[in-house]
């Protein structure tokens, strides 16, 4: 594709998914809050009324399943109405799984399982991340900004966004349409002009400041509220660990990891390598040897090494993509534990304060230059 138009979206911190994958992350980030490595799996499922929250991990985790739960609800805004943190009711299993010692040697750590991760960038913003999904994540922040905020006091948690991003020659060149989704409490205006200029005027011009293509006046802008029920969130829909995947990914502008990134701790390569992949993909458009970059890792259990490792520049390189694949398997070590130990994911939360992972599980896993995620740092790209 060449001349195209390609819609993203995003979605607040309030939306059901979001919510899961919230969960899901600060019960690994709990887990690893004292720096111990430990084996996790978590995965959340919501609704109206009742959450359900699963975990397999190691001996070392000592976790308050149903607290972290409460807090995460409380923080996303769910404080009154059809669904509240306090209300609730939360519902949890554990089991206890079994590891091998010197399970987290670097030199030894392989795959568990079989995945073909994809990572992405592109020259289309300062993070390098495709243009629709980059403004969709600056519409939902501005939402939970204005909703946290005096400005727009009548939002409620649960807000959608979806951008429609018009292409020439894979460059972006303008905004077709944008579409806006939101819950709403009692005070919010009744008439839909009034909504949508307060929208645009709080919402939509804080997200495209200093963005690289601007609406204009042909953009076609829907503002829709929430249905059946004007509180939206779980009262509306249920949610479920994983299912934003575009969200947390490309947006749809290119492959992606196909299983979820929430919920596993860093051994899990099915996480890792997309992260990797990531690292790989940016650090090539920050050199300049492409404008596009995507890379392939395929690994199978039991290899601490890809079977596979492509690269697709569409085009964009500098150099033939046979040529710059095998500079970069020279300058990446592309192992499970060398991925981990390159980018210190055991230690992330510690160094944090107690928190990391969960702040990944909403706006985007890539393009977090917010929180110096180490797959964002482009270092290594002298190094190509």
């Amino acid at each position: 594709m060449q001349d195209f138009i390609l819609t993203s979206e995003s979605v607040t911190v309030g939306h059901p998914d979001k919510l899961c994958d919230q969960i899901s992350d600060a019960v690994v980030d709990a887990a690893l809050g004292n720096g111990v490595p430990v084996p996790l799996h978590a995965e959340c499922a919501l609704a109206n009324g009742i959450v359900f929250l699963s975990v397999h991990h190691g001996q070392a985790a000592s976790l308050d399943l149903i607290e972290t739960t409460r807090r995460v609800i409380t923080d996303a805004g769910y404080i009154e109405g059809a669904f509240t943190a306090e209300r609730c009711t939360v519902l949890t299993n554990t089991s206890v799984v079994a590891v091998e010692s010197g399970w987290t040697d670097s030199d030894a750590m392989t795959a568990s399982r079989a995945v073909t991760a994809f990572g992405f960038a592109c020259s289309h913003t300062p993070e390098f991340m495709p243009y629709p999904v980059w403004c969709a994540h600056r519409i939902t922040r501005a939402l939970d900004a204005a909703r946290r905020g005096d400005a727009l006091a009548y939002l409620m948690a649960d807000g959608q966004a979806q951008v429609a991003v018009r292409f020439k020659d894979r460059q972006p060149i303008g905004i077709d349409s944008m579409v806006l989704t939101t819950a709403l409490n009692q005070d919010a205006p009744s008439d839909d002009d009034d909504l949508r200029d307060d929208l645009m005027r709080h919402v939509v011009s804080a997200a495209f400041d200093n963005a690289p293509v601007m609406p204009g006046n042909s953009t076609r802008v829907v503002v829709r509220r929430a249905e059946p029920s004007p509180a939206g969130g779980p009262a509306n829909h249920a949610g479920l660990t994983g299912r934003k995947i575009a969200d947390d990914g490309y947006g749809g502008y290119a492959r992606q990891t196909a299983t979820a990134l929430s919920g596993k701790d860093p051994s899990r390569i099915d996480r890792i390598a997309a992260y990797a992949a990531r690292h790989v993909a940016k650090c090539v458009v920050a050199a300049e040897l492409a404008d596009e970059c995507e890379v392939q890792l395929s690994y199978s259990i039991g290899d601490s090494a890809p079977v596979s490792f492509e690269i697709d520049t569409f085009g964009s390189g500098k150099d033939p993509d046979s040529s710059l694949s095998g500079r970069l398997a020279d300058v990446f070590d592309l192992r499970v534990g060398a991925i981990v130990e390159r980018f210190g994911l055991w230690n992330l939360v510690r160094m944090r304060g107690g928190r990391f992972y969960r702040d990944l599980a909403v706006y985007g896993h890539f393009g977090r230059n917010d929180l110096e995620a180490p797959w964002e740092n482009t270092g290594m790209a002298a190094e190509i």
